[in-house]
């Protein structure tokens, strides 16, 4: 290191800038909207705005990143929701784990697209005179229900109404502008008067704690609810009290009505129907477990359910008949709704169906959902001047993740803003610096989700390319005590990795950096430079700590920016950026040729991979560079042959004439021309 002049002056500045904007203490300005990063986790509709924003930094940098895809996830949806616009030209259907999708224009298959995400177990959809969306379900991780609403067609989703005595939440249906009720497991009932901004709690045993399947309304403050108990509940107080009808022995799946008059209720092997708005239900056998059920008008019905059953009615529920195997899908139904007179659109497990019956013809189209989540790696280089094939990654990833809504909260300051912020500072410097090898930089999506981004990375190293080692930076910023010390990670037993934990340590201590590294040898910390062990190449993570001694608002909403401590954030960012540019080969500034014959130490030294050598010529002359042992035996010839005037570089690979690898000890390096001769000594450690 004493004739390498590392640029060790990481701004402190950008790296608060960055993290601030990442963790959603700042807001980010886009050309069309300005938002908080509140979440970076992988599958968040918003990590297409964290990744526009870290374009736009790496392009500050002077960088022009490549955005790798790759597949995160195909997900197999259950769709358990569906709602129809009131002029039939847009359906929305949501799956179980909060995933909303919507069909537009004439909701032609397969026309939808993923719009959003709800922080929801969703179990059914509804929309009311104003053309809201709702969205009723549970609470992920807890038995308490959930109402969200959506004001802007689904794109996004607000919390209107929680709590561990409201249980989940399976079906809505709203009379007007102003009321709606909602019912669920165990007898749950809230109502709203006020458009849905407020919902309040009804006493469950006022049905008698029944399940509550399926609701409907069939005029002013007239609300029905189909129970599991084969009970239908009548309310005309917004469920102050009910009248109970128990219209069968099994389950009630459904119910809707057309006007106040018809009326359907579906369920376990049974429907029925009434035509006096309810005081009366007619049973009638259909041989199928019904799920759901919608009204065209008086006359034309549609029920479905398990296995993919479809049925219909042309005279109000007196009669049914199987819709047929036009679609040929066993999957089950678990909404159905009607678009005019003649189409119904069914959703059940990871399919969505059109049925259309015009009176003269039938037919189905069925769209299969496999929803593929892609996501990208942002990958960026500073070429080599001298051997730019030969590579060493600087890396960290940008995704982060919080145990308890990462959709919504995981603002990820300590995991990984720091180590994204302390990739593109270094890059920044590294901008305007000469290097001898390529360093490419790396910033990882979905590590944490099992290390996706960087094992897609590393099992796909470009074939032209030789990388030579990654230095993975990972939670950077925790540091409670005023002795700053940190951990760097490597196998036992591995000298690649030995010599990368070796460049930290050498750059800490050339520098006097104010950073105690620890180099647990052995002890395997989780993280992305793991990817590149699996596909031969060495590689340490520099963190902050062992397990036990990281943040204690690791994988927590509370991991944001006030709680970083940013001395030792530059700290570890300056030791990570004199360590790649030691292992990418630092070139001083271009010089005009020495008054003198000089043969520099070479670098690294002691070494294991190989090591640079550096030496500069007065005039153009004739050299050779040899290897000797310690007996002073020629082992090596590492260049010879007419060199220019100036510096010149070569590089000995620790093998001898033979092209066997040299044993541990010390070597002599030997520079002869005409102009005179140098030596220096040199350490190989196997």
């Amino acid at each position: 290191l004493e004739t390498i002049s590392v640029p060790i002056y990481a701004a402190r500045a950008n790296l608060e800038r960055i993290v601030a904007k990442l963790s959603g203490a700042d807001t980010v300005a886009f050309a069309d909207d300005t938002i908080k990063i509140n979440t970076r986790y992988a599958s968040s509709p918003l990590m297409g705005r964290v990744r526009e924003y870290l374009v736009r930094e790496v392009r500050d940098a002077g960088y022009e990143p490549e955005l790798r895809s790759f597949v995160l996830q195909v997900d197999v949806p259950d769709l358990t929701g569906s709602t129809i616009s009131s002029g039939g030209d847009t359906l929305w259907v949501a799956d179980i784990e909060g995933a909303v999708y919507r069909g537009a224009g004439e909701i032609g298959v397969p026309g939808f697209e993923r719009i959003s995400v709800i922080p929801q177990i969703v179990f059914c959809l509804g929309r009311d005179a104003r053309g809201r969306l709702l969205s009723g379900g549970r609470i992920p991780g807890s038995a308490g229900g959930s109402v969200y609403r959506s004001s802007d067609g689904g794109l996004s989703w607000g919390l209107v109404a929680s709590g561990l005595q409201i249980y989940t939440i399976g079906t809505i249906t709203l009379e007007d502008e102003s009321f709606g009720m909602a019912g669920g497991s165990g007898g749950t009932i809230v109502y709203t008067a006020d458009g849905g901004d407020t919902w309040v709690r009804r006493d469950p045993a006022a049905v008698g704690y029944d399940a509550l399947n399926g609701s409907a309304t069939n005029g002013p403050f007239r609300f029905w609810f189909a129970g599991e108990s084969g009970s239908l509940y009548e309310t005309r107080d917004l469920g102050a009290s009910f009248t109970k009808r128990t219209l069968a022995s099994g389950r009630l799946g459904a119910i809707d009505f057309h006007g106040e008059s018809a009326g359907v209720v579906v369920g376990s092997q049974r429907a029925f129907y009434t035509r006096d708005a309810g005081e009366s239900w007619t049973s009638v056998s259909v041989p199928a477990e019904l799920n759901a059920v919608a009204m065209a008008d008086s006359l034309r019905v549609v029920a479905a359910g398990g296995a993919g059953e479809v049925w219909i009615s042309e005279d109000g529920g007196a009669s049914w008949e199987r819709f047929g195997a036009e679609c040929g899908v066993t999957a089950d139904v678990w909404s159905v709704g009607a678009s005019g007179r003649d189409t119904f659109w069914l959703a059940g497990r990871d399919v969505v169906r059109r049925l259309v019956d015009d009176g003269g013809s039938r037919s189905c189209e069925a769209y299969a959902f496999a929803d593929t989540v892609w996501s990208k790696n942002i990958v960026f280089r500073k070429e080599g001047e001298i051997d730019p094939s030969r590579r060493v990654v600087l890396c960290a990833h940008y995704d982060s993740y919080s145990g308890s809504t990462p959709l919504v909260c995981a603002p990820g300051a300590d995991d990984n803003a720091t180590g994204t912020a302390a990739v593109i500072e270094c890059a920044r410097v590294l901008r305007s610096e000469r290097l001898e090898r390529t360093v490419e930089f790396v910033l990882f999506d979905a590590e944490e989700l099992g290390l996706k981004g960087s094992r897609t990375f590393a099992a796909a190293l470009d074939p032209g390319a030789v990388y030579e080692c990654a230095l993975n930076i990972d939670m950077i910023g925790w540091e409670p005590n005023a002795e700053m010390t940190a951990v760097v990670s490597g196998r036992a037993g591995e000298p690649g990795d030995s010599a990368v934990a070796y460049a930290l340590a050498a750059a800490i201590d050339s520098f006097e950096l104010p950073l105690a590294a620890e180099y647990l040898e052995g002890e395997r910390l989780s993280s992305d430079h793991m990817a590149f062990w699996e596909n031969g190449v060495p590689a340490v993570l520099l963190i902050e700590g062992r397990r036990g001694e990281l943040t204690p608002y690791y994988h927590s909403c509370s991991d944001g920016a006030t709680t970083i401590n940013y001395a030792f954030h530059e700290v570890c960012t300056k030791a990570a950026l004199g360590a790649i540019s030691s292992l990418a080969g630092l070139l001083p500034p271009e010089v005009p040729p020495p008054a003198a014959l000089a043969l520099r130490q070479n670098y690294p030294n002691p070494f294991n991979m190989g090591t640079i050598i550096r030496y500069e010529l007065p005039d153009p002359a004739r050299v050779e560079i040899a290897v000797f042992d310690a007996a002073g035996r020629r082992i090596a010839v590492v260049d010879e042959g007419p060199k220019e005037a100036g510096e010149n570089v070569c590089r000995w690979d620790g093998r001898d004439a033979s092209g066997r690898l040299v044993q541990s000890g010390v070597y002599f390096l030997r520079l002869r021309a005409s102009s005179g001769e140098a030596v220096r000594k040199m350490v190989v450690v196997r």
